[in-house]
């Protein structure tokens, strides 16, 4: 997703549901809404109050990282990963990488199995299927419009700068000028 990609997904979210975006992590226990996610990447949970009336986050007391609070993956939450709006580079080209709607399914609950649905064929029938295999997911149309014009697509996690890599950057390019064509 662009940045007005995400704003579009957000604003259907928003108007379907009485929803709250945060973050998925932060030092404190306090749930603080994110009101322009698009502004900037982050990992956010996207709190459905009709389905959740209050949200908590759970006390992590070591990690890598130190002490932090967390939504639990298990509540009837969505976890949506948008990377930095601000195309970053990658062997000294333009890169979008991967983000996720995702939501974990532990405990049966029909109501947000349905909210988590009518998210998924909103992208489903807003956006582009991923022209790139083994990526899969699906492209805001300004990402998809953006990748047309040269963009490159990367998974979640930046990749090293290796030959392997490099070939599948340029079979992307091979893929992009066969379209471009037809």
């Amino acid at each position: 997703m662009l940045a007005g990609d995400c704003e579009s997904f957000i604003d259907y979210v928003r108007r379907r549901d009485p929803v709250i975006i945060c973050e998925w992590t932060s030092a404190r226990a306090t749930i603080e809404e994110v009101r322009s996610p698009w502004e900037q990447g982050g990992w956010y949970c996207l709190w459905n109050q009709s389905l959740l009336p209050s949200l908590q986050r759970e006390f992590i007391p070591e990690s890598d990282i130190g002490p932090y609070y967390r939504v639990e993956s298990a509540l009837p939450v969505i976890e949506f990963s948008y990377p930095n709006p601000i195309q970053e580079k990658w062997n000294n080209r333009p890169v979008l990488t991967q983000g996720r709607v995702w939501a974990g399914f532990e405990r049966e609950n029909k109501n947000f199995q349905r909210w988590y649905d009518a998210s998924v064929r909103w992208i489903r029938k807003n956006f582009v299927k991923n022209p790139i295999p083994h990526l899969g997911g699906y492209l805001g149309p300004a990402a998809y419009d953006w990748y047309k014009r040269g963009g490159l697509l990367l998974p979640t996690i930046r990749p090293p700068v290796t030959p392997q890599w490099l070939s599948w950057a340029e079979a992307q390019d091979q893929h992009r000028s066969i379209f471009a064509e037809s």
